[in-house]
């Protein structure tokens, strides 16, 4: 049998970015748990028609959507990129950022998205903030 080729995906890295010329990318801290995203989904058109093979539906694709990415992390007050993620959220309307993910394995994921930030406590739990990133417009892999 041969080993795994599989990578461990701990110490994955989301970074969001200062927006300057050249943009400097910095780690968003205390993420625990599944960074889930992004992900390539594909609309169709239905182009059904009477003489339709067999009467199976026949489709065409259109448009591609890039998803979102979610993640939930220890909130840190006062912390930078806690807070450019909530001034991001909170602005009118939400400010398109920039972000990249690295893998363990080098792989990196560069994307824009808007950010939406929802804090959590309980009290015998945490105090956390769920990010959900939508995805604005292609993503990179490299």
């Amino acid at each position: 049998m041969t080993a795994t080729q599989g990578v461990v995906g701990l110490d994955t890295q989301l970074k969001i970015g200062d927006g300057a010329s050249p943009e400097v990318f910095t780690l968003i801290p205390d993420i625990f748990g599944a960074i889930d995203g992004p992900e390539i989904t594909q609309q169709y058109v239905d182009f059904t028609h009477m003489q339709s093979t067999g009467g199976f539906e026949e489709q065409k694709p259109t448009f591609k959507s890039p998803g979102q990415v979610t993640f939930t992390c220890h909130y840190i007050n006062n912390n930078t990129q806690h807070e450019a993620l909530t001034a991001a959220a909170l602005a009118n309307p939400a400010t398109l950022t920039n972000f990249q993910m690295l893998y363990p394995d080098t792989t990196l994921i560069t994307f824009a998205a808007y950010p939406s930030v929802k804090f959590n406590s309980d009290t015998k739990g945490k105090f956390t903030m769920a990010v959900t990133l939508k995805l604005e417009g292609a993503f990179t892999v490299a």
